[in-house]
């Protein structure tokens, strides 16, 4: 089945503008060694997409351009469920090429602390990609997410005991943290499984998409929407606590969970940690949007504007060989 995506797009007619540049005075940290190569084509199985810090060694594999740019320049290093940041400018491989890439550090002095491995990683990119980019604040599309006219309906779990971390990436030249598992030895992110508590996943089966969560903080849920929508989304509902529910609505007009430039795997195909597999839709279901299905919690999305940094791509190349 194919799939498309819709995208929106947005007149840059600026209320304000904030330009800081990426570069520093100081010289940013490098990697000792790096190896950049073409990735193979992703064929129709299980694809290993992503990848980051082990010990020494900091490797990515089958990304693009812009995702190594948010792996980069992205805030909240550690907290993957955010809106993947806006990239402005740059050029039509940057979604379409993929590599392998491969770095050692030089752990002599210890962990190397997240915000330090990310100017490592945009040293890379400016050795090897050639780029020069800067960071700007601009006033953008964005969304608030509000309760609806009845109150929201979203269910409260019944044990409000926050939940310990689930997923805590490594740091170079750090230990290593083992991912952890359910009972019988289930991976927790898998077709069939509640989410852990404190966490949610989303599933996929063609252009059905299901959002669980299994006492998670509405943070988590909002990290969830901004994977999907693309877009930030702010709080509006002034509710705390944590809460359990299922979502499922139609992927059609959303961007990939897989990040910009990859497509919907085919059902029963693996993906990145965080999401599975699920089963067809028949024709006599019709597939909600994901703007009415948040509607079953009282809750609702609306489109305003706000302060969003972007990343402007002023000029790049492909890498050098190595």
């Amino acid at each position: 089945m194919k799939h498309t995506r819709c995208v929106a797009a947005v007149t840059t007619a600026l209320a304000f503008t904030i330009v800081r540049p990426s570069s520093q005075t100081q010289p940013k940290p490098s990697f000792e060694v790096v190896s950049i190569k073409p990735s193979a084509p992703l064929g129709n199985g299980p694809v290993s997409i992503g990848g980051g810090a082990q010990g020494d060694r900091f490797t990515m594999s089958n990304v693009t351009l812009r995702m190594l740019l948010q792996r980069a320049y992205q805030g909240a290093a550690n907290a993957p469920l955010v809106a993947s940041m806006q990239i402005v400018g740059g050029p039509g491989w940057m979604d379409s090429d993929r590599y392998d890439v491969q770095a050692k550090a030089d752990c002599s002095g210890g962990t190397i602390p997240r915000e330090r491995l990310q100017l490592m990683v945009q040293s890379l990119l400016e050795d090897r990609f050639q780029l020069k980019a800067h960071l700007e604040t601009r006033e953008l599309p964005v969304y608030e997410l509000v309760a609806g006219k009845d109150g929201p309906k979203i269910k409260r779990s019944s044990d409000q005991t926050p939940a310990a971390p689930l997923f805590v990436a490594p740091e170079p030249c750090g230990p290593a943290s083992a991912q952890p598992s359910l009972p019988g030895g289930r991976l927790p992110f898998s077709p069939g499984n509640a989410p852990p508590r404190g966490s949610a996943y989303v599933s996929i089966g063609g252009p059905t998409m299901t959002l669980r969560a299994t006492a998670a903080p509405l943070t988590v849920v909002i990290g969830m929407l901004q994977m999907q929508l693309g877009r930030k989304v702010l709080d509006q509902t002034g509710l705390d606590g944590l809460y359990d529910f299922e979502l499922t609505f139609s992927s059609e007009g959303l961007d990939s969970p897989f990040g910009r430039g990859l497509p919907l795997p085919p059902p029963g195909a693996a993906g990145p940690a965080g999401a599975g597999t699920t089963s067809q839709p028949t024709a006599s279901d019709p597939l909600p949007s994901l703007f009415t299905a948040i509607q079953e919690l009282g809750l609702k999305l609306e489109s305003t504007k706000g302060p969003v940094e972007v990343l402007v791509v002023d000029s790049v190349e492909k890498p050098t060989a190595n």
